[in-house]
């Protein structure tokens, strides 16, 4: 290449990109949206993932400047810090922190959308794939059904997540090729800290997909490298995991105590890629749609347990793609040619990737523990960026048929072809992508709820009523994959519900009036009407509603009203009533003997302050001995002191707390740590360390080195 061909050949790559990059954005942007009028509709954002942005803006950029460890907005209070579904730390969530939740989610999709034509686009042509031909492919990628269905879906961590495959595999292909021997440390570098953004993303499923085909990447393109190139690039990825460890380590430990390890019901959205839906990849729609589409007024999802049939299986990539595999295939067969390693690579993961969707796979999915990767269905994603790679093959192909004179012809046909794919998927993902006008005003019931809450919780409907309560107001309820066990356990006997019930939306204000009281419920908010409770106020869509007797925030218990049982016991015993009563696991019996001996309790009086999200602050006089009860969630993060001595925190009820005190006025503090941060850090610590290490003991080619 001469020195004059280099910058047309780059403003060439330049335009293919901008093009691509362009015709991605048109599917997901309108016109709405780029004047900050009307927001990208989502319907998970909505009940789940703005709120906990929001609550985290507030914190960051607030008095605190620091991330709170713990969320007291959610059933009663859940870690936050530790939870990677709450609190992603993939660099393009970090950057919705600088934007308003309500603009937040278009940007998300816009930014993923991008990133993964984009990585998708060098990948294909990493591997030879022309301009035309990448381009193609990766607009193809990114507008795919299992990209722009889950767009309405909110499904926001799982699309921040999306591009991980395609770059994960082009950094892999850069890191074993001889051709780049001068530049091996720094694409191990930035093979280790992709490895590490992938990996701290808020959907677990998806990196864990990525991060597998990668590794099987690495096996597979380097059987004609040395082995030590391969043992680098290995080392590189798995100490890019490790560098995640800071947010890993919490996470384990979070999983550890939560609902994923309980042996629970199959959940509604683990779906397994039923055969008849496969017809659904061909002719979409041909079962109907599910809502919020507008198409599920006329034409309903049905023969499913559940929508989520729908929205894990809705994956439709065109009818071109499938065209150009039957004719790829049919080529390879006429020319008695084998595919290049590569693309043998990308079509065994493609196909068994399909293949482990389907019920074929179930039977071993189910001896895995608990709950952990669910959904089997979402494996399409694999199988997705293959077939849109073999789209590009398949304009490279076509592009190559010669016919003297009359090139013209194969371009005219090619560009009428991917015209036609172009308004297929964009057909399809309209379907997807609906706005509505950015709130002006304050959220329905805000002066009464200002007025009246105060340390009181709220019980929302999120699925019917979308509204700024659950960051202004601590709701009982909830909406997440990841539950304390403890929490789940009491809610679900509180709800009179099967111990295994497995449930993703806690649902409060749906609860049992006594329940409702049990959780310090003051006001219910609902769609529906509720003749149990009385009625204070009704706007266009919901209601109002007030609990008669909700518990305090902070409740005092002599020990002559605890009871000791069984942690197994003790939710039904609980939700059973009454509430006069404080329920103890036998173990806290012999600690909290020194106070049994102090003598009778006194009258008492208690008041709540709540400093920040992650301390509570309990004054009490004239009282002791007994039990400070505290109405949030235990977990063993929570720390006491009383008048500045550590104390006790007893998980209480099966799911709350409980500080033991002696007679006299007291100051109890509660706060919250993260459990397992300082190992995680020092994990992450250790991986830089042999990162580091292994950078610099890879000697780079000599610059006379032939490539």
């Amino acid at each position: 290449m001469s020195v004059g061909e280099f910058p047309e050949s780059r403003l060439r790559s330049a335009l293919a990109v901008f093009a691509m990059l362009f015709l991605t954005e048109a599917v997901y942007m309108r016109p709405e949206i780029l004047l900050g009028t009307s927001s990208l509709l989502g319907s998970d954002y909505e009940m789940l993932h703005r709120w906990r942005l929001a609550f985290a803006r507030e914190n960051l950029f607030g008095a605190r400047h620091a991330l709170p460890a713990w969320n007291p907005h959610e059933v009663l209070g859940a870690p936050f810090a530790a939870n990677l579904q709450a609190f992603p730390w993939i660099p393009t969530r970090l950057v919705l922190l600088l934007l308003d939740p309500a603009v937040a989610f278009g940007a998300g999709v816009a930014i993923a959308a991008a990133l993964a034509a984009l990585f998708a686009y060098l990948f294909c042509r990493r591997v030879g794939l022309s301009r035309i031909g990448s381009a193609v492919a990766g607009w193809t990628f990114a507008c795919a059904g299992y990209f722009s269905s889950r767009v309405m879906a909110g499904h926001l961590p799982l699309l921040e997540a999306y591009p991980a495959l395609p770059l994960l595999l082009w950094l892999v292909d850069r890191a074993l090729s001889p051709e780049r021997e001068r530049k091996q440390r720094f694409d191990l570098v930035v093979l280790a800290l992709s490895c590490t953004c992938v990996a701290v993303a808020g959907h677990p499923q998806v990196p864990v997909y990525a991060l597998a085909s990668g590794f099987l990447y690495l096996v597979w393109r380097g059987r004609d490298v040395g082995i030590w190139a391969r043992v680098r690039a290995g080392a590189a990825m798995v100490l890019g995991i490790g560098l995640a460890l800071a947010a890993w380590w919490p996470m384990l430990l979070l999983i550890g105590r939560s609902t994923r390890l309980l042996h629970l019901a199959t959940p509604d959205n683990d779906v397994v890629m039923p055969y008849s839906r496969l017809l659904g990849l061909i002719v979409p729609g041909m079962q109907g749609w599910a809502d919020p589409v507008e198409l599920a007024d006329k034409y309903p999802f049905t023969g499913f347990p559940n929508n989520s049939y729908f929205w894990d299986t809705a994956s439709y990539i065109g009818l071109l793609p499938l065209i150009a595999i039957g004719g790829l295939l049919i080529f390879c067969v006429v020319r008695k040619r084998i595919p290049e390693w590569r693309w043998r690579f990308l079509i065994s993961l493609g196909v068994g990737a399909l293949v482990l969707s389907l019920p074929l796979a179930e039977p071993l999915l189910h001896l895995l523990p608990g709950t952990l990767l669910r959904s089997p269905a979402r494996m399409l994603y694999l199988s997705t960026f293959c077939v849109a790679v073999a789209l590009g093959v398949a304009v490279d192909t076509f592009r190559g048929i010669e016919l003297p004179r009359r090139a013209w012809i194969v371009n005219a046909a090619l560009g009428i072809l991917l015209a036609l794919h172009f308004a297929d998927l964009w057909r399809f993902a309209h379907w997807f992508i609906q706005t509505y006008p950015r709130e002006t005003d304050a959220p329905a019931f805000k002066a009464t709820l200002d007025r009246e809450v105060g340390d009181g919780r709220i019980a929302v409907a999120r699925e019917d009523v979308l509204s700024s309560y659950p960051v202004l107001y601590d709701d009982a309820g909830g909406f997440d994959s990841i539950f304390s066990a403890r929490f789940n356990r009491g809610y679900m006997a509180l709800a009179g519900l099967p111990a295994d019930t497995n449930e993703q939306v806690f649902d409060a204000s749906t609860l049992p009036v006594t329940a409702l009281e049990a959780m310090g419920v003051r006001f219910v908010i609902s769609a529906d009407a509720r003749d149990d409770l009385p009625l204070v106020e009704s706007s266009d869509d919901a209601k109002l509603y007030k609990v008669p007797n909700p518990a305090p925030r902070v409740q005092f218990f002599s020990f002559d009203q605890a009871e000791f049982t069984s942690g197994a016991r003790i939710p039904v015993m609980f939700a059973a009533g009454p509430w006069n009563r404080l329920m103890l696991e036998p173990a806290a019996k012999r600690e909290l003997l020194p106070f049994l001996l102090d003598g009778p309790a006194w009258p008492n009086r208690v008041e709540y302050r709540r400093p920040s999200s992650d301390e509570i602050a309990v004054q009490s006089s004239n009282i002791g001995p007994a039990c400070i009860y505290v109405l949030e969630s235990w977990d063993p993060g929570w720390s006491a002191t009383v008048d500045g001595a550590n104390a006790m925190v007893l998980p209480a009820n099966g799911f709350a707390m409980a500080v033991p005190v002696q007679r006299g006025q007291r100051t109890v503090r509660l706060h919250y740590s993260t459990p397992g941060r300082a190992t995680g850090e020092t994990l992450s610590l250790l991986s830089l360390t042999m990162l580091t290490v292994l950078v610099l003991s890879t000697k780079p080619a000599a610059s006379g080195t032939s490539v």
